[in-house]
Formats: C-alpha cells, sequence, structure tokens
C-alpha cells in the first residue's frame, strides 16, 4: 500500500542520487537532498523540498536537518565508500532505516554488516526504478521491462489475507497478473516458488510475483 506523504533523506548527489531524488519528488514524496558540492545542491533546489550542502558525516548537521526524522535515508556516495560505512553506521545509530549505494558485492556485505537494510548497485538499480519501490512499503522488487510492462514482488495487503486468487479476480480488477507466488512451507521450513492456482489462498509472508502495465500497477499497489 502507498504511504502518504512519505519521507526520504539522499545522501550523496552523483548520477544515481539525483536521479532517485528527483524521481521521489516526482512522485510526491518529501525529500531532503544533501551534498557537499553547491553545484549539485543548486541543481536539485528546484526539485526537492529541501536541498543542502553539508559534511554528512556530522551527526549534529544530519540532526538539524531533520535526517533522523526521515522514513529512509539513502546513502548513495558511491566514489567514497568509508564515507558511506560511517555514514551509514551513524543513521543506524540514530534509528534511521538506512538503505545504501555499493559499487561491489564485497562493500554490500560490508554496507549490510552495518546496518544498510537494503543494498543498490547503480549497474542495475536506476533512479526511477527505486523512486518507484519505496513509494509503496510492501514492494520488494520492481523492474521496468519493454513494452511498457513492468514486474513487482510484493507482500500481500491485509485485505488480501484469507481470500483466494479467483475471488481477488486481480486480472479483472486492476488488470494485472499473479506470474508466480512464493509460500512457506511449514513442515519443510522453506519458501518454494511456483505458478499459482485459482484456489490458492493468500497468506501472511506469501510473496506475489506481478506483471502489468505501468498505470495497472501502480493502481493495485495503491490500493485503488
Amino acid at each position: 500500500m502507498q504511504s502518504e506523504h512519505r519521507k526520504f533523506a539522499v545522501l550523496g548527489l552523483g548520477n544515481f542520487g539525483s536521479s532517485l531524488a528527483r524521481n521521489l519528488a516526482d512522485l510526491g514524496s518529501e525529500v531532503i537532498a544533501v551534498d557537499s558540492d553547491e553545484r549539485k545542491i543548486e541543481e536539485l533546489a528546484d526539485h526537492v523540498t529541501l536541498a543542502v550542502a553539508f559534511d554528512v558525516t556530522d551527526e549534529n548537521l544530519l540532526k538539524a536537518n531533520g535526517i533522523d526524522n526521515v522514513d529512509v535515508a539513502i546513502v548513495s556516495m558511491g566514489s567514497d565508500f568509508g564515507a558511506s560505512v560511517l555514514v551509514t553506521t551513524i543513521l543506524r545509530d540514530m534509528g534511521v532505516r538506512v538503505h545504501s549505494r555499493a559499487t561491489t558485492y564485497r562493500e554490500a556485505r560490508i554496507l549490510r554488516a552495518v546496518g544498510a537494510t537494503q543494498i543498490y548497485m547503480p549497474e542495475k538499480d536506476q533512479g526511477e526504478r527505486v523512486a518507484r519501490m519505496l513509494q509503496h512499503d510492501n514492494v520488494e522488487t520492481y523492474v521496468p521491462l519493454a513494452g511498457g510492462i513492468d514486474f513487482v514482488r510484493v507482500k500481500p495487503r491485509s485485505a488480501m489475507i484469507g481470500r483466494s486468487l479467483k475471488e481477488l479476480d486481480m486480472r479483472r480488477v486492476f488488470g494485472v497478473n499473479i506470474a508466480y507466488i512464493g509460500k512457506m512451507e511449514a513442515e519443510e521450513g522453506i519458501r518454494t516458488y511456483r505458478i499459482p492456482m485459482a484456489d490458492d489462498i493468500i497468506e501472511i509472508g506469501d510473496d506475489l510475483f506481478i506483471l502489468g502495465g505501468r498505470s495497472d500497477l501502480e493502481r493495485f499497489l495503491s490500493g485503488t
């Protein structure tokens, strides 16, 4: 389900960070964009809620600019991995949910170890894709495909729990299709993935892999 007026901080405004900040703002979120480069701040100032230049490794400045009150802070300083680790750690200790950018799998492991709950690798994750995913708190994967078709992996909304796919009739209601479903098998303690059947009952913790046009998926994710 889409959250109203979600608030994000994007720390580091390279190509990925700038694209992410712009797309989040375009999708209606409050965005605090931060970089030490005044030129990058000027470029984004008219597009986001607040664009400000300061040293993101300074905890007092982070708090003074409201970073401790955002829903998610995205650390996207790919050129300075040491600073990324430090800022991720500071934000974690402040109680902020942190997503971090990595350029290698080794960096990704380290950033997860110090507190990042989500890792983005720019060669695979574009700003628009990540921005759309962040708009909906139940979306775990968002992949734009060719021909205006998108693919998402989501956790089911509460209104879907206990209902069959036939009853939900998502193709008729939203114009989207569940391509695969992931269920935890209690006896084996493992998650299995398969093509869904009409009589499958949606349960808490299921993974739903859904295909659809962008506008149709947006309606489904928003529950409208």
